[in-house]
């Protein structure tokens, strides 16, 4: 990544289009990332990474990643998966698998 943490929070919200993220900000500098889609903070404990995106993050595991200097942007759980059967098409395209992809809606509404 090789980006400082705002510069990072900002790519992340302009490439997701997100209006409003949830960070830890645990360092200044991001050199590698991680991500799980949904909610994935149950591996934070196997992650060698200076910033973790997923979605759901509890408050004690965003006290606990600040405390262990990991940054967390949570980007919904939603919203991590949004472009994830999009991804994974082009990728099974190329192996010449075939696939039936659906997207979910989001139940939850922002106001």
């Amino acid at each position: 990544v090789n980006k400082s943490f705002e510069e990072f929070v900002a790519d992340i919200k302009s490439k997701l289009n997100l209006a409003t993220i949830r960070v830890v900000k645990g360092c200044d500098f991001i050199k590698t990332a991680a991500l799980c889609t949904g909610s994935g903070s149950e591996l934070i404990s196997n992650l060698k990474a200076d910033c973790f995106l997923s979605g759901d993050f509890k408050y004690h595991t965003a006290l606990q990643s600040y405390e262990n200097s990991l940054s967390l942007i949570d980007i919904n759980h939603f919203e991590s998966e949004r472009y994830f059967g999009e991804s994974l098409a082009l990728n099974l395209q190329k192996f010449k698998v075939f696939a039936t992809i659906t997207n979910s809606i989001n139940p939850f509404e922002y106001r």
